[in-house]
């Protein structure tokens, strides 16, 4: 009798949406709020909120739009590299920004406002490098 693959069966690990952390120790957010009446923290708000990312034990997915929506997907076992930005203002809040680098067509993905950026890069790449052995993806370095 076969054991189950796990891979076969796709949970989610988390789920974020872009958090609006920053807005309290930017000033220039505060400023910007303030001169348009408050317009531009409510277009902010409802951009970040409409914008939702979830880690699976197969793939990333990328949803963003409030009226209409735009899904990206990327496979696990196509994830080449990920990169962590922080600014300074980022780092006192706890948030953080991870570039997905990909082998597929798109090429690069961005996870903007993540709360606990660092700890979610890690677990990206470590499933993504846990999904090619399963797949049986080896990469090629040409020097």
């Amino acid at each position: 009798m076969n054991q189950p693959n796990p891979m076969h069966e796709e949970t989610i690990l988390w789920q974020e949406t872009a958090s609006m952390r920053d807005f309290y120790v930017n000033p220039v957010h505060w400023l910007l709020t303030l001169v348009t009446f408050g317009l531009y923290w409510l277009v902010v708000f409802i951009t970040r909120y409409y914008t939702r990312y979830r880690l699976t034990n197969q793939r990333v997915i990328l949803e963003s739009g409030l009226l209409g929506k735009r899904i990206d997907e990327i496979e696990l076992f196509r994830v080449k590299d990920t990169r962590l930005h922080q600014s300074f203002l980022q780092r006192l809040v706890g948030l953080g920004d991870i570039e997905i680098i990909s082998t597929d067509v798109s090429g690069s993905y961005r996870i903007s406002m993540l709360p606990g950026a660092r700890d979610k890069r890690e677990q990206i790449r470590t499933l993504a490098m846990r999904a090619r052995e399963q797949v049986g993806v080896r990469t090629i370095i040409n020097e």
